[in-house]
């Protein structure tokens, strides 16, 4: 059993690192798993209730780093993820981002049902190797 504990994502030019930080129930030391892809911007799909909103974010994950600095690859088509995500507000310090939700009855207005959570907000980092430091994971060993 884990918890997440913390998540820091890194946006480059079609590409995104997504560092988690989980907690393992017990006397065990927290991990910090890797998960790395690819960026783009899609238009809104029919099938997901999107139409007339703004376009997606979407990432799509094809390899993880996991805590003990092993690199698994997605390696068949059925492994790899694609998360799509409406950006509602973005600046240089935060980003707001709701996941699509599958029931039809669930659109942006209600983006704070079940406490919100189809929202992830992230903030500037300053100093994410000592956020790291913090969180008690070793950033050096990427």
């Amino acid at each position: 059993i884990y918890l997440s504990q913390e998540v820091f994502m890194t946006i480059g030019k079609g590409k995104v690192e997504i560092q988690e930080i989980i907690r393992i129930i017990g006397p065990f030391p927290n991990v910090k798993n890797t998960l790395q892809g690819k960026t783009s911007v899609t238009k809104p799909t029919k099938n997901l209730n999107q139409q007339g909103k703004t376009p997606y974010f979407r990432i799509t994950y094809d390899s993880m780093i996991d805590g003990l600095g092993k690199e698994i690859m997605a390696g068949k088509e059925d492994n790899i993820r694609t998360v799509d995500l409406e950006v509602l507000y973005a600046t240089e310090s935060v980003i707001v981002c709701q996941v699509p939700q599958e029931e039809d009855n669930v659109g942006s207005d209600e983006m704070f049902a079940k406490n919100g959570e189809a929202l992830l907000v992230f903030f500037e980092e300053e100093d994410l190797d000592a956020q790291l430091v913090k969180n008690r994971v070793d950033f050096k060993a990427d």
